[in-house]
C-alpha cells in the first residue's frame, strides 16, 4: 500500500489529469525543464513538446480542442502511448490536464493503453473562489463577451435543468468527488492521489511530484520564463469589452478568438502583469452559495481519504476565507471596475496595428479555446 504521496514503486506511470487552472501549465514546465535531470535519476517525462499530449487526448475524443477545429487523427494518441511503452525508466510520468475531462470510458482507455496496473493517477483540487475568476478569464480569452457576474450565476446555477457548456466544464471536472470517483472506478483508491492545492505554497505541486517520482528535493522548480501568466483583472476586462464591441459589430466567437489571441494576449502574456487585483471579487449574491459547496468539497474530500484515496494538503484549505473580497451587486451598486492604465491599452492596440501591418491576422495559437 503506497501512503500519500510517497515514492511510487518501480515501473510505475504516473498520470497526471489536472483538472484545467490547478497549476498544470506550471507542473509541466517545471518537469519539461528538468527533463534531462529527471532522466539521471530514472525518471522520464514523456509530455515534452507544446500541445503533444493535448492532441493525443483530443484523439481520443476528450473535449477541449478550440471550436472550429477538426479532430486530430489517432496517430497523435498511438505515439503518446508508444513512447510511454517503450521507456525503460524506472517511473514515467505523463501530464494533461484535459485528462480531468475524461468520461469513464475514456478513462478507462487511457489507463489500460498507458500501463494498466502500471498506472497511479493524480490530480489538483482548488479552492472554487480563485479557481472561477481564473475559469471566467479564459471564457475571455476564447472570445466570450459575458462580464463575471453573468457568467458566473450561470455557472452556480446547478438546478437549472437545460444543459449548457460552461456549467457542464466547470462542474464534470471540478466536482472533486465525482472525478475521483470516475477514476478510482478505474484504477482503484490505493493508486489515486488528490493534491489539495495550498495557494500559500507554490512549492507544494514540485514537492508532491518529486516524492511521488523518487526525485531528490528540489529538482523540480518553476520556470517563470516559459510559465504563461495570467491576466490581470483590468487586462481581462480590456478583452472582454473589446470582443463584446466585436461581438456587436457581428464577429462571431471563433473569428474573435482567431483576432485577439495571436495578438492582444500574446503581446500582454510576453509582458509583466500591470498593477492591480488578479481577479475580480466575489458578487455578495454568490457568497453563501460560494461558501455551502466549498464546505461540501471539504466534506467529500474527508469521505474520499475515507474510501482509500491519497489526500496530500488539508481538506480544510477548500473553505473559502473570511475576508474574501466580496463586491455588492444590484440597481445601487456602484459599477466596479479596475482601473486600466493608457500603457497597457495602447500596447494593446499597437499588437493589432502591427500584425494587421504585417499581413492578415494570423491564426491563433492552439489551447483551451472554445472547447467541442
Amino acid at each position: 500500500m503506497t501512503a500519500a504521496g510517497s515514492t511510487l514503486p518501480p515501473g510505475a506511470v504516473l498520470v497526471h489529469i489536472g483538472p484545467h487552472k490547478t497549476g498544470s501549465t506550471a507542473i509541466q514546465v517545471a518537469l519539461d525543464s528538468a527533463a534531462d535531470r529527471l532522466a539521471t535519476h530514472d525518471v522520464a517525462y514523456v509530455t515534452v513538446g507544446s500541445y503533444r499530449p493535448r492532441k493525443a487526448g483530443w484523439a481520443l475524443g476528450i473535449r477541449g480542442r478550440p471550436a472550429g477545429t477538426e479532430r486530430p487523427p489517432m496517430k497523435h494518441w498511438k505515439r503518446l502511448v508508444g513512447e510511454v511503452a517503450a521507456s525503460r525508466a524506472a517511473r514515467v510520468c505523463v501530464s494533461n490536464e484535459d485528462f480531468g475531462r475524461a468520461t469513464p470510458r475514456q478513462a478507462a482507455r487511457i489507463v489500460e493503453d498507458l500501463g494498466g496496473d502500471r498506472v497511479h493517477v493524480v490530480a489538483v483540487a482548488r479552492r472554487l473562489d480563485r479557481y472561477l475568476p481564473s475559469q471566467w478569464q479564459e471564457r475571455v480569452k476564447a472570445g466570450d463577451a459575458r462580464g463575471y457576474d453573468e457568467w458566473l450565476r450561470l455557472v452556480l446555477d446547478t438546478d437549472d435543468p437545460e444543459p449548457d457548456w460552461d456549467r457542464h466544464n466547470v462542474w464534470f471536472s471540478h466536482d472533486v468527488r465525482a472525478l475521483a470517483e470516475r477514476w478510482v472506478e478505474v484504477v482503484g483508491p490505493d493508486r489515486f492521489t488528490m493534491i489539495v492545492l495550498d495557494e500559500a505554497d507554490r512549492g507544494q505541486l514540485p514537492r508532491t511530484f518529486e516524492r511521488m517520482l523518487g526525485l531528490p528535493e528540489g529538482l523540480v522548480v518553476p520556470d517563470n520564463s516559459r510559465s504563461n501568466r495570467g491576466l490581470s483583472w483590468a487586462e481581462t476586462e480590456l478583452v472582454r469589452t473589446t470582443s463584446a464591441i466585436l461581438a456587436e459589430a457581428g464577429w462571431e466567437r471563433p473569428r474573435r478568438r482567431r483576432a485577439i489571441s495571436p495578438t492582444v494576449l500574446r503581446d500582454m502574456a510576453g509582458r509583466p502583469a500591470p498593477a492591480g487585483p488578479k481577479s475580480p471579487p466575489v458578487p455578495d449574491w454568490a457568497v453563501a452559495r460560494l461558501r455551502a459547496l466549498s464546505d461540501q468539497r471539504v466534506a467529500d474530500l474527508a469521505l474520499l481519504a475515507e474510501r482509500g484515496v491519497h489526500l496530500v494538503g488539508d481538506p480544510e484549505l477548500m473553505r473559502m476565507p473570511a475576508d474574501v473580497p466580496v463586491a455588492p451587486t444590484g440597481a445601487a451598486a456602484p459599477a466596479a471596475l479596475p482601473p486600466l492604465e493608457i500603457e497597457v491599452a495602447a500596447r494593446a492596440l499597437a499588437s493589432v496595428l502591427v500584425a494587421s501591418a504585417a499581413r492578415d491576422l494570423p491564426p491563433a495559437e492552439e489551447g483551451e479555446g472554445e472547447a467541442e
